[in-house]
């Protein structure tokens, strides 16, 4: 639940429990078809889809609340922000050590930045150089609503 909205690693997580990397794979799974988690794909072609590290969200905020306590706004806003575009089929972007949060399939990229005023150079470069022209930074819940209407 820590690693809400990070990527994450199959051998790190197997490194940490002290299990193997195909038992961490299926207790992942596990989870996810018990919609305990939500795993989200990377944009990009087939293979760096299936061979780039998924993030991970939580599919309940409380659960996730109740194992981490009530800290770090940013990841919990970035899972929220998750939970309501979950339906537009996102994906998160990543190219030269930047990232943008999510590719939404109306080719809208959303970065979420939980009250936070300042964009780093490298994902405003990112989001220039991106096939979508359309990025939108999510503040606050205003900002997602405006998402999901700008999708409908």
């Amino acid at each position: 639940m820590e690693r809400a909205g990070k990527q994450i690693s199959i051998n790190k997580m197997a490194s940490i429990l002290s299990i193997s990397p195909d038992t961490a794979r299926r207790y992942l799974n596990i989870f996810a078809r018990c919609y305990l988690i939500h795993l989200m794909n990377r944009y990009g072609k087939t293979n760096e889809r299936i061979l780039s590290p998924k993030k991970i969200y939580a599919a309940d905020l409380g659960i996730r609340n109740i194992f981490t306590g009530f800290r770090d706004y940013g990841s919990l806003f970035e899972n929220y922000a998750y939970l309501r575009f979950r339906h537009l089929d996102p994906m998160y972007v990543y190219q030269d050590k930047s990232e943008i949060d999510f590719y939404l399939e109306t080719q809208l990229l959303v970065e979420t930045k939980y009250h936070d005023e300042s964009i780093p150079e490298k994902q405003k470069k990112l989001a220039e150089t991106f096939s979508s022209k359309n990025f939108l930074v999510a503040r606050n819940e205003k900002d997602i609503e405006q998402v999901i209407r700008w999708n409908d």
